[in-house]
């Protein structure tokens, strides 16, 4: 019976697959682990051995490119690059120092202050004119008074005819002038106050004879003395004819001078009168 007993029982055990050291417990296991053959079981518990497929997130959805500045445009200091404060300073064009003509040609370091003399005479500028044209009228433009007193300086032109006009001529063959013809004449008021001496005193008209034919000259005369100038050619472009006259024109004194047309032609055209005097 004994014999009989333990047969059965091994058959038992083949039949239902049982290992040694497994005891009686035959129940299968479901905890998602392998079971004894190693297989996966495919348990539910979540883990790798779940089919073999990792279910978590594939892909990582953070930020994938960095939206900061691509470029630092703080190095393009257009403050430094375009300061034209310093580029483009015109505070070192001063042109109150270069255009100041005040010095230019200065000879006054005697009393007569009208620098050198357009006509070339001796000494410094007592005072030069200019007749311009106003509408066919000769009129006068001051153009420098040297003189220490200038009080009363004044220039015109007079005729001993009624009603006359001075003219302005000679404007297409030359720069023109005032047309002096006998009995026309030029009176200049001056003060020579302020002069203790004069060593020359030179009186220049800048014109031409006013004649087609004949060359001219002019006559000048002070309460002092008077005289002529040389020969005054007719041929245009003007030029400087200069006589001396300082016996008529002593220092320290009020004068009037009188310049009339002289002869062959008794006929100027006169653009500038200048007086220079060296003391």
């Amino acid at each position: 019976m004994r014999s009989l007993r333990l047969a059965m029982l091994c058959s038992c055990l083949v039949a239902h697959g049982c290992a040694a050291g497994e005891g009686d417990d035959a129940t299968p296991r479901r905890d998602g682990a392998t079971d004894d053959l190693g297989v996966d079981d495919g348990g539910d518990d979540g883990s790798l051995g779940d089919g073999g497929v990792d279910t978590g997130p594939k892909s990582d959805t953070g930020p994938k490119t960095d939206t900061g500045p691509s470029s630092d445009t703080g190095l393009v200091d257009t403050g430094a690059a375009f300061d034209t404060g310093v580029a483009f300073d015109t505070g070192v064009a001063d042109t109150g120092t270069l255009t100041d003509t005040g010095t230019i040609g200065d000879t006054s370091t005697g009393p007569i202050t009208g620098g050198p003399c357009s006509s070339g005479a001796p000494g410094a500028t007592a005072f030069r004119i200019r007749w311009v044209d106003s509408g066919g009228t000769a009129t006068v433009s001051y153009e420098v008074t040297g003189l220490p007193d200038k009080s009363g300086f004044k220039v015109a032109a007079y005729s001993t005819s009624f009603g006359y006009t001075p003219a302005f001529s000679d404007k297409f063959l030359a720069v023109g002038g005032l047309d002096l013809s006998s009995p026309q004449f030029v009176d200049v008021d001056l003060s020579t106050v302020g002069l203790t001496s004069i060593k020359t005193a030179t009186l220049s008209l800048y014109g031409r004879s006013f004649a087609t034919t004949a060359s001219g000259s002019f006559l000048w005369n002070t309460f002092e003395g008077s005289g002529s100038s040389g020969s005054i050619s007719n041929v245009a472009p003007y030029h400087w004819d200069s006589t001396v006259i300082t016996s008529g024109l002593g220092p320290g004194k009020v004068h009037k001078l009188r310049i009339k047309p002289g002869p062959p032609s008794s006929a100027l055209v006169i653009h500038r009168i200048e007086l220079c005097i060296e003391t």
